[in-house]
């Protein structure tokens, strides 16, 4: 006969690793020629004194800017198109395109 408590600690144990998994994130928006942006994760936790790097579409970088202790940034918005990325290294990266604003 099968050890349920053994399988079902198995399961348990593969699942809540996922559920712990926690995704950066960053949310952006146009304020009179600045955007402001708010870098966080997905458990509502603010990501403070971490990088957000402006690149061109060629992936050229135009600036890095470290947030807050409340997870945020102020920049001048860029000429021409670009995309801003928060990359914590552990997940994958949060990314912000200019075209969302």
């Amino acid at each position: 006969m099968p050890n349920y408590s053994y399988l079902m600690g198995m399961t348990l144990a593969l699942l809540s690793s996922e559920a712990l998994a926690h995704y950066p994130t960053l949310d952006c928006q146009s304020l009179e020629q600045k955007i402001h942006c708010v870098a966080g994760y997905s458990d509502g936790t603010v990501a403070f004194n971490e990088s957000i790097q402006v690149l061109t579409y060629e992936d050229q970088l135009i600036d890095t800017f470290i947030t807050d202790d409340n997870g945020e940034v102020t920049l001048s918005q860029p000429a021409g198109e670009f995309y801003l990325v928060f990359n914590p290294g552990h997940e994958d990266p949060a990314e912000f395109d200019y075209a969302e604003l």
